[in-house]
């Protein structure tokens, strides 16, 4: 009779083991700006973002590591602004909706303009930009598609238009937010949560709080107002992407003479042309209707004295158009410039802000116009962003891609809350 051979294994050798996800920030971790978040799971490595931060020169994320796809976020240049260094050698699929896609080519163009016109040297060039785009795969809201054993699934995330919050799911789900905004605005239709395990969420705004923004829409007409009765003009440094659009939706019911100059209105071009994303396509042709887009040096030459309102580019006054309307006022103290965006530090939006003063052509100039803030974020605030983590209720939250993290960690006790480094990966469950 033979033998009965009876093998025993130790239970750990029975159980598979859980692989982990991988993450490492290679910038934005701690800061606001470069964000490129690097996730590796069973048999995927990804990149989220690759963006710069906007000062002089522009400060870049770490150097770019092998990856097999990028999802990018939303146009803004702290998000995309150094994408094209991964394409110098690499061509990794890149996922991003058609009009993320179609705003960041000007914006990514424009940035290796201006970096030849301030003396730095250029990252990439033309043809890093255009084999971008022969990467690219279109994605749409609500669509999930696989990616080798990843589903992936596009969300809107509110802050502008075609900006997305990714879901990826291998076992248990991630999603990062990007820049996130939850509320309605004229634009768009806020972000809706979506359940997940993993949350990876921006904090720009952690421990600040925004005013109800329909108050400071009334109170900016207000003032408005009040500048033009006095015989005064408005300019309103715009972000080319997003604010541009929702000011002149926001001001198009005032019987004013509105200009906009700069980028923004080629961007509004893209969105008239890119249907599908904007909260009534039927309201935004009519305020384009309503306000004059000014074209060449020569029309903005004439437009300083029949203006009432100058819209323009760019939102932190580090170039643009927006310098040359700044000097044809800045003497008049009827006159205001109205701030209504985030000011990176180092940036001369900033030095306004903090100092009263800007820097034109090399010179340190104080205008004496009128000056005041407006907080129209598209940046969602530090309630909103916990009322969000409340409803999608996630296992774990890793906060990005803001430098007070630790003041919205402090109203998350609850949660199982990392805050990352720049550099330093690390394991995920």
């Amino acid at each position: 009779m033979e033998r009965e051979t009876v093998i025993v294994l130790d239970d750990w050798k029975m159980q598979k083991r859980e692989e982990k996800m991988k993450v490492k920030f290679l910038g934005g971790a701690e800061e606001v700006g470069r964000l490129g978040i690097k996730m590796e799971f069973k048999t995927e490595k990804i990149l989220v973002d690759y963006g710069v931060i906007p000062e002089k020169p522009p400060e870049y994320p770490l150097p770019p590591e092998k990856v097999s796809s990028i999802f990018v976020t939303h146009s803004h240049l702290d998000h995309i602004g150094a994408l094209p260094v991964y394409y110098e050698k690499d061509k990794p699929d890149l996922y991003a909706t058609a009009m993320t896609a179609n705003s960041m080519k000007p914006l990514l163009n424009d940035s290796i303009k201006i970096m030849g016109l301030e003396g730095y040297p250029a990252r990439f060039n033309r043809d890093d930009v255009d084999s971008l785009y022969g990467s690219f795969i279109n994605s749409t809201y609500g669509e999930s598609f696989n990616v080798g054993e990843l589903t992936v699934t596009p969300y809107s995330a509110g802050h502008i238009p075609g900006s997305t919050m990714w879901r990826f799911e291998n076992g248990k789900s991630v999603m990062v937010t990007g820049d996130l905004y939850t509320r309605d605005t004229k634009l768009l239709t806020g972000a809706k949560p979506m359940k997940t395990d993993i949350l990876i969420m921006e904090s720009t705004y952690a421990g600040k709080f925004h005013e109800d923004r329909e108050q400071v829409k009334a109170r900016l007409k207000s003032h408005i107002k009040e500048v033009i009765d006095n015989h005064g003009k408005v300019i309103l440094p715009s972000f080319a992407v997003g604010r541009t659009q929702e000011l002149m939706m926001t001001l198009s019911d005032m019987d004013l003479n509105i200009f906009v100059d700069g980028m923004g209105n080629g961007i509004t071009g893209i969105y008239l042309n890119t249907p599908g994303f904007l909260r009534s396509m039927k309201d935004f042709r009519k305020s384009v209707g309503r306000v004059r887009q000014v074209r060449g040096n020569g029309m903005r030459q004439r437009i300083v004295d029949e203006a009432d309102v100058i819209i323009t580019t760019s939102g932190m006054l580090d170039g643009g158009p927006v310098l040359f309307y700044i000097q044809q006022l800045m003497n008049d103290p009827k006159s205001a410039i109205f701030l209504t965006g985030y000011q990176v530090e180092g940036t001369n939006g900033r030095s306004l802000m903090e100092n009263g003063t800007i820097n034109i052509a090399g010179a340190t100039v104080k205008p004496e116009m009128k000056l005041e803030f407006f907080d129209m974020s598209a940046h969602a605030g530090h309630d909103d962003l916990i009322e969000f983590v409340k409803a999608v209720d996630p296992e774990k939250i890793i906060l990005c891609h803001g430098d007070e993290r630790e003041k919205l960690a402090k109203d998350l006790t609850e949660y199982d809350v990392t805050l990352p480094f720049n550099g330093k990966e690390f394991e995920v469950n």
